[in-house]
């Protein structure tokens, strides 16, 4: 691997990945200082792509907000967006230049594109060599032994794996591999707190892939200093950047580089009162208001880098500002930082992570490699090899660098199980003081409608599959929004339910935007979350509706669908409703679900393999029986024409498995 490649990978990705967009506008209305622009739904082009391509579409969503949006006829202007309505096709802009243009002109919207910085970092050469030589210590991490052990006191309660997870910061480089439920954003806390204790010179930088994970993070490291009895490290703690949750530091507005702490609380308030992007001028001034008090925090927050022991903030800006944190190490070519943490690392390329790697003697990256990866447009095999990959691709198999949180607390045990079978090989478990708590176990056994207490995993069976629709610019079906909204409305109308307590997922946005649709059409209150699956990592909740739409679309049968799939899965706590058509059953990632409950329970004698290949039919004497092969039991599925192999599904997996029947002859004549 060289640089050449690199390079090649970034200037591949960045080739595929739009400057701008191009919508065509419908019509144009004046709202006080602003401008709603409505788009033709199904007229959306990207820079470089052809006309009508599907990744062109389905592009308009709240990612946009904040871009910038320029028009060359009429009259030539430009403007930001304050605020996108995907299910409105609707923008609306502020700080205008001159009026947007008017029904069948083209409006032109450039997304911010981090990937520049990544790509400038590179470009310096003796730091890209830097970077480049620290490829083979993810897989051959060298052992640090100039720092004392973490113990985890006082924090008794931890689970075995992740006290033994705390020697992870001995190494060179380090993997925690937190599935979903494990408490990986707990366990940080407790071993940075301990770390910053226990090296009191030590400086860290904690990273993560989005604002809300590096607020959960701060947050924890901060409770843990507290719960510990370190309270006189929690001012060493700083969350840079402006783009925080105000709400997250109420009672902690230490950890804001501020000497204005009433400041954080301000900002708290006037985040909470965000009106509706409906209301434009009420949008205007909250935005202008947050803007006001975003500008007081930016001007004190690089000062504080030199004096602090933890600085966080996201990858992005870490990107960004690469060259200020550059110029913190007080000896040259020495790492201004004793650890790195990278949180939700399997989300961070490993270009990106490669070229911040420098910036510290030991680096740690947190996350889950079967969950959601980079984000990738190119198809170039540079590109994927840098881009669409993390730095767990290149992790040790096992070792010391490695350690695999096993117990999770999140998901009843039918649905831990599910996900653990389905992802983890059987890894994954409910934590022993959770099966040992009458609350927790209370609080997984509700009744949702027709959905008894004691059943975690449904599936509610549909007639009709999804289909593309050129009007909403993606995968829709009607039968389930209209199920799903019946669902929701009703588990409200019980009263048994709070609007917290549920989520809709899909992959897909133009569903999404359908199933809102139906929900405010049966009058439900617009705080229930429903939400693409790549936006729900790291939320949970008791009940989970989850919609495919159409198992037969392409990306549903791909390893990222599967990633997809587990993410959507495993937020559920106490309730996972799946909604399937025959066609999606037959989906190569849904079939296995749906085998693992049909066959839940059988009660069938399980006969051995070995018995029924001493006969002279077999394997055709299997076909549609209970059977046990060594370890595995399942039921036969279907047989070869010429008979020299079967398929059994898996009771516990759900998964097909291919038998060589000849194999099992031989066994029996010996």
């Amino acid at each position: 691997m060289s640089l050449v490649d690199l390079h090649a990978a970034l200037d591949a990705e960045l080739a595929a990945t739009p400057e701008f967009y191009d919508f065509k506008v419908l019509r144009t209305q004046r709202d006080g200082e602003l401008w709603r622009v409505w788009l033709e739904p199904g007229y959306v082009y990207a820079d470089g792509q052809r006309p009508g391509q599907a990744s062109a579409q389905a592009l308009l969503d709240d990612s946009l907000d904040g871009a910038s949006a320029w028009w060359g006829a009429p009259v030539k202007g430009g403007a930001s967006v304050l605020a996108v309505l995907p299910e409105d096709d609707q923008l609306v802009l502020h700080r205008a230049s001159t009026a947007p243009p008017g029904p069948d002109f083209l409006i032109r919207l450039y997304p911010t594109r981090f990937l520049h910085a990544v790509r400038d970092a590179w470009a310096d050469r003796a730091w890209a060599e830097r970077a480049l030589a620290a490829l083979p210590d993810l897989a051959r991490p060298q052992v640090l032994d100039d720092g004392p052990a973490l113990t985890g006191q006082p924090f008794r309660w931890l689970r075995p794996a992740q006290r033994a997870a705390l020697q992870l910061v001995r190494h060179s480089s380090a993997f925690l591999w937190g599935p979903p439920g494990t408490g990986k954003t707990t366990l940080l806390g407790v071993m940075l707190a301990e770390y910053l204790d226990r090296r009191p010179d030590a400086r860290v930088l904690l990273l993560s892939t989005t604002n809300h994970a590096v607020d959960l993070a701060t947050v924890a490291v901060d409770k843990a200093l507290h719960k510990g009895r370190r309270d006189w490290w929690r001012g060493a703690v700083q969350r840079l950047g402006t783009r925080f949750d105000a709400a997250a530091y109420a009672g902690r507005e230490h950890l804001i580089p501020t000497d204005d702490h009433d400041l954080i609380g301000r900002l708290a308030r006037a985040e909470a009162a965000r009106p509706s992007s409906r209301d434009a001028a009420a949008l205007k001034v909250w935005s202008d208001r947050l803007a006001k008090l975003r500008d007081e925090l930016r001007a004190a927050s690089l000062q504080v880098l030199r004096s602090c022991r933890l600085a966080s903030m996201t990858t992005t800006r870490a990107a960004f500002t690469l060259g200020t944190l550059r110029e913190l190490a007080t000896i040259d070519d020495e790492p201004p930082f004793d650890l790195i943490v990278f949180d939700e690392a399997s989300q961070v390329s490993l270009a990106q992570a490669l070229v911040l790697m420098p910036l510290g003697r030991a680096r740690l990256f947190a996350g889950d490699p079967q969950q959601l990866s980079p984000v990738l447009r190119s198809s170039d095999r540079d590109a994927r090899r840098w881009l669409g990959r993390s730095a767990f691709a290149e992790k040790p198999v096992a070792g010391p660098s490695v350690a695999l949180l096993d117990e999770q607390s999140r998901m009843a045990a039918p649905i831990g199980d599910l996900v653990s079978q389905l992802f983890y090989d059987g890894a994954l478990r409910v934590a022993t003081d959770a099966l040992a708590s009458p609350s927790w176990q209370a609080a997984r056994r509700r009744t949702l409608g027709a959905v008894d207490a004691d059943t975690h995993v449904f599936v509610h069976q549909l007639q009709t599959d999804g289909a593309w629709s050129a009007a909403a610019r993606g995968p829709v079906r009607i039968e389930s929004a209209d199920a799903i909204a019946g669902t929701v409305a009703a588990a409200l109308a019980s009263g048994d339910w709070q609007s917290h307590e549920l989520i809709v997922l899909t992959p897909f946005r133009a569903q999404r935007a359908l199933i809102r649709q139906r929900l405010h059409a049966l009058g439900v209150p617009d705080d229930v979350k429903v939400s693409t699956v790549h936006r729900a990592q790291g939320s949970e909740a008791p009940v989970v509706l989850f919609d495919p739409v159409d198992g037969s679309q392409p990306f549903l049968q791909t390893e990222e669908a599967g990633r997809l799939v587990n993410v959507a899965l495993s937020r559920a706590q106490a309730k996972l409703v799946l909604y399937l058509s025959p066609t999606d059953a037959a989906n190569p990632l849904l079939a296995p679900i749906v085998q693992r409950l049909r066959l839940a329970g059988d009660q069938r004698e399980a006969l051995p393999l070995l018995e029924l290949a001493r006969q002279p039919e077999f394997p055709a004497n299997a076909l549609g029986r209970r059977v046990m092969a060594g370890r595995h039991t399942g039921e036969v599925s279907r047989v070869s024409t010429d008979g020299r192999q079967f398929w059994m599904v898996n009771e516990r997996s759900g998964a097909e498995q291919l038998i060589d029947a000849e194999f099992w002859r031989d066994r029996a004549r010996g």
